[in-house]
Order: C-alpha cells, then structure tokens, then sequence
C-alpha cells in the first residue's frame, strides 16, 4: 500500500513512517517542517519507497498532487501548543481544523477510503470520570482540544458520507526520542538558563499520564490492524499518572542536578490546562495490548535522547 503521513517529519508522524516503511508500505511523508526535522526522517532518504515532500497542508493543490495513487492517509500535522491558544485564536483553527478539512476534501477527490487522525485528552476538558474512558462527554478548555474535537466530527462526518474507514486515537501526552515540545523539553531549556532556581507554572500537584512514544505506535497499528468498525476511537494511555512534582523530581535525578523549585501557579499551569489527565484504555486493552515501558523510564529516555541532540534545545 501506498501512504502518506501529513506531519510525518515531526516527533509521532516520523514514528508512524518509521513502522510503516518497516512493513514494507511505500510512504509520502509531507511536512512543512515548521517542527517538523529532517534529521527525524534523513535515515529514509535513500529508500526508493519513501518520498519527502516540503509542504504545508494549506497548500490544496501540492496536497492534491501528492496524496495521488495514495491508499492511506495518517493525518498526523497539527499545531500542538495547547497553551498558545488563549492569546492566538487563529492559528489552531487554521491548522488543526481548517487544514484537517483540506486533507478530508483532497483525500475526496482521489477516492481515498482510509484515515487515521491523532486526537487528544484535551478534547474531555477537566473531566469528572477517571481513568476517562472514549464515551465520555467533549468539554474542551483550550482552542486545540475544541479543534481536535471538531476536527474529530469532521472526520466522522466525511467517514459516514463517503464510506471510509476511520481511526481517531486520542493521545495523552507522548515522551520518547524525537521529543520537541512539553514540560521535558521547556524545563532542560529553563535549567540551561538558570541551573540554580526551576519556576513551575503549576503549584506541582496537577497529575498527568504519559505515553512512551514506541509503545503508541505500537498501540496505533494493534487497533489498524484489530479494529472492526468504520469509524474507530480508541483512548492511547497509560495506567500509570505521575504529579508535575513527581516528573520534574525524575528530570532533575536524571540531569544530576539539585535546586531551588519555584511554584508559580495554583492547580493548573495556564488557562486551558487541565488539572487531571488519565485515560482508560479500557477498548485498547481487549486486543491485549499494554505500555511496556514505565512513565518514569518513558521520561529518562526523552532526556538522554535530547542531551545526545543537543541541537534540538536551540
């Protein structure tokens, strides 16, 4: 089969194009490489069945031409920055929605039937069930989870008129190599500045789960290749949460260093956090997978990662 991954240059998309050329598919990797780096996907450049594609999926006719003869779609590009949305109300709306409705239509006039879409934990707001599971209301408080959810429908929507198969996974948090946003990432940076005094946006409680990034890919082709139905919505998590404290305790064992942690903030770090993040993967589970690597280890390896690639921290 022939796929393409739209974000496929960035920390999950370059993982998704990873496996997919390990089992033999030829991949399109279609990236505008705003996050996206080459260096996430350079070791494929000399495999005839992979092609690089420096766009942006605004782009309706380089999307066009590039999704022909193409048999799956993982729409894996999106704006990320959950906390950037309360002072921009543009951008997520522009590249989370408007650009999953440019995929949806480009993917319409090429008569392709297949999809897989990362959605989030934002898309349940500060949910009132925990471990929440898939039939739980949406209640977004920031701009990307309302335009994951909506992004979502359209999704659903476009699945039911035209008869495609749907995979919609919704992420908590990912970690592992290749990682470029998230408070691992924005507190090695922090520490560079000033290696005497951490401040935390949050007062440290907030609890949040995690996923190491090759046990979601792994859970990601579990439900392609398990899954029954036309449009299938899968929770992508961990049994385990960890408090703010507790993570950064295990960042600062792991750099070896020891300071002064300033708390800035009251239960949650800015206005559309949510204080509570655990998913039940509950559906997940029934196809007998499960995380093999521990939230802890999960964040160790992120950091060794980035302290091998130092440049990534620019």
């Amino acid at each position: 089969m022939k796929y393409l991954v739209t974000g496929g240059a960035g920390f999950i998309g370059s993982h998704v194009a990873d496996e997919l050329i390990k089992r033999g598919g030829q991949v399109v990797v279609y990236d505008n490489f705003s996050t996206g780096k080459e260096l996430f996907v350079q070791h494929h450049q000399e495999n005839p069945n992979f092609k690089l594609v420096q766009g942006d999926v605004l782009d309706k006719d380089l999307l066009n031409k590039s999704l022909r003869e193409v048999d799956f779609v993982f729409h894996f590009a999106a704006h990320a920055d959950v906390r950037s949305g309360f002072e921009n109300h543009e951008i997520d709306h522009v590249q989370n929605l408007e650009a999953t409705q440019n995929v949806l239509e480009t993917m319409l006039k090429n008569g392709i039937k297949n999809i897989a879409f990362p959605s989030t934990s934002s898309v349940y707001g500060d949910a009132t069930v925990h471990p929440t599971p898939e039939d739980s209301p949406f209640q977004p408080t920031s701009l990307y989870g309302a335009t994951k959810a909506a992004a979502e429908s359209y999704i659903h929507t476009y699945a039911g008129y035209y008869d495609w198969k749907a995979y919609i996974f919704r992420f908590v948090s990912w970690i592992g190599e290749r990682y470029t946003h998230g408070i691992i990432y924005d507190l090695m940076k922090k520490l560079k500045e000033n290696p005497k005094q951490l401040e935390l946006l949050s007062d440290g409680t907030p609890k949040k789960s995690s996923l190491y990034v090759k046990d979601g890919i792994d859970a990601i082709f579990t439900i392609i290749e398990k899954a029954k139905e036309q449009i299938n919505i899968y929770n992508l998590g961990h049994t385990e949460i960890l408090t703010v404290d507790q993570t950064v305790n295990i960042i600062l064992d792991e750099l070896e260093v020891k300071l002064e942690k300033k708390y800035l903030g009251g239960k949650i770090g800015w206005k559309g956090d949510n204080y509570f993040v655990h998913l039940s993967t509950g559906k997940l589970d029934k196809f007998g997978w499960q995380p093999k690597t521990s939230i802890e280890e999960g964040i160790r390896k992120t950091i060794r990662y980035l302290k091998e690639n130092p440049q990534l921290l620019k």
